[in-house]
């Protein structure tokens, strides 16, 4: 899951988790990565499924007949923000060197 990270050996960051349940601290382990942890109903999806994730319509789709499968919505309005900067720390960071920059 995610992209390895140069010269950081066993980390990764990125990545997309869908489950119908995700326990607090793995969704918090995750998005301290960079990951969009995204709790959906996953009934639909089969493995080798190709599907499309449209995380600010909160759709997952087939990819190949664009099929409805689940709908979602993201735990936090920062999750994308999160995933953008890198992880919940990057974020933090950035927002701090921002406002004292302004």
């Amino acid at each position: 899951m995610g992209d390895d990270i140069p010269h950081v050996p066993n980390k990764r960051g990125g990545g997309l988790c869908l489950g119908g349940k995700i326990a607090p601290i793995f969704f918090n382990t995750m998005e301290d990565a960079g990951a969009l942890p995204i709790e959906v109903d996953v009934s639909n999806l089969n493995m080798g499924d190709v599907i499309d994730v449209y995380p600010y319509k909160g759709e997952v789709r087939n990819h190949e007949t664009g099929e409805l499968l689940a709908t979602f919505e993201l735990k936090t309005d920062v999750l994308i923000d999160e995933v953008r900067a890198g992880g919940r720390i990057p974020l933090i960071i950035g927002r701090g060197l921002t406002t004292k920059s302004a």
